[in-house]
């Protein structure tokens, strides 16, 4: 039950993060996308942190070793969002004009970045192990990745296929 909470609430959040992510021709000033994702990653963080708070499910004793843990995931994997987020603007910007060398450039850089969401997450499985215990550390994982499927499959149902 929780669990089902908790997709339903980041499919809710997911639909206000895509609308960023495009418009009609894919156009828009740099400025004002850049304002209204960070006003969205802001909402999107809040909203985060209370689903995985709801579906972790810890005890007083264990939520403080989680979140101090947690919070440096988190802040390592904002940086790899500006990396997707770059990526998707990159997309966008040549959507109209790509080429078989831009198209190229766009997928290593896409598999690259899942590589380094992988490394992390390997990374804070066993940082979360070590803290806490391995099946508190697999929720979390768990929980991570049903996540970033949701973001993924409503940016995926949202961005155009390559022409």
């Amino acid at each position: 039950m929780r669990v089902s909470r908790c997709i339903i609430a980041v499919l809710l959040v997911a639909t206000f993060l895509t609308p960023a992510l495009r418009a009609q021709s894919w156009q828009v000033d740099e400025q004002q996308m850049k304002a209204y994702i960070d006003m969205m990653r802001k909402n999107l963080r809040v909203q985060k942190q209370s689903i995985v708070d709801d579906a972790m499910g810890l005890e007083a004793a264990d939520k403080a070793k989680f979140w101090d843990v947690y919070s440096k995931y988190q802040t390592e994997l904002s940086a790899i969002w500006d990396q997707r987020l770059a990526n998707v603007k990159t997309y966008a910007d040549n959507q109209d004009k790509m080429t078989d060398a831009v198209a190229d450039q766009l997928i290593a850089k896409a598999l690259d970045i899942e590589q380094q969401k992988t490394a992390l997450k390997r990374k804070y499985y066993g940082l979360m192990k070590a803290a806490l215990n391995a099946r508190i550390a697999a929720r979390f994982l768990q929980v991570e990745t049903a996540l970033d499927h949701l973001v993924d499959l409503q940016l995926a149902s949202e961005i155009p296929l390559v022409k």
